[in-house]
């Protein structure tokens, strides 16, 4: 009467929920749910904070950019880009086999060793996807008020230095690589086994917390 009201509409496509149910079936296990990627890494990588973020999966195919806003996600949009083209290009830069790029990206010294200007054209499409969804997001009526205050990155990904580099310095936002064990308690002598694996495990402990916040 007189208001208006904003109906969030998530789906999945009936070939992944027909795996994971399968897969579920044949280990004998009862499946509670199913739940999107977009509402595992808001709850995990930023719990009760009401900022508007946005945050960048970077996954080994394709990267993942979500606009989470008053703790709720608002836009999902898909890129074909991610982990393996890094991996190509650190091979043709370095002149190493595709195998041997991996570990090169995983190790800081390697990393930090490979200029973040050889990667420019291939985050520049990263890049121009963040810019527009932001500000697709903040010029829809309604969002007139709105400002985003940061870009969290995960994904494996996310832990190539010149890839964040490029990514923080196109924009006048923080840009930082998001912590889904800071909502997980955990002995401190594990943080050296955890904080290398940290980006590939935000959809994995957002969904463990599905039952733990609101």
């Amino acid at each position: 009467a007189g208001s208006d009201m904003k109906i969030l509409v998530t789906a999945a496509p009936r070939e992944m929920v027909k795996f994971y149910t399968t897969i579920f079936s044949r280990a004998g296990l009862t499946l509670e749910a199913l739940e999107t990627e977009a509402f595992a890494v808001e709850r995990s990588l930023m719990g009760h904070d009401q900022a508007t973020a946005m945050i960048v999966d970077m996954g080994y195919r394709r990267t993942n950019f979500f606009i989470i806003d008053r703790g709720v996600p608002h836009t999902h949009r898909s890129l074909e880009l991610g982990g393996r083209d890094l991996d190509a290009r650190i091979a043709q830069l370095l002149g190493v086999p595709d195998t041997d790029s991996m570990q090169v990206k995983a190790d800081m010294g390697g990393a930090a060793a490979v200029p973040a200007d050889a990667f420019t054209q291939l985050v520049d499409p990263i890049r121009k996807e963040i810019q527009y969804n932001l500000d697709l997001y903040v010029h829809q009526t309604g969002n007139e008020s709105v400002r985003p205050e940061k870009i969290i990155l995960t994904g494996g990904a996310a832990l190539f230095p010149p890839v964040v580099k490029l990514i923080a310095e196109s924009f006048p936002l923080k840009v930082f690589v998001g912590d889904p064990w800071a909502r997980v308690v955990y002995q401190q002598g594990l943080l050296p086994l955890l904080n290398p694996i940290a980006p590939r495990m935000a959809v994995a402990i957002g969904l463990a917390l599905r039952h733990f916040t609101p």
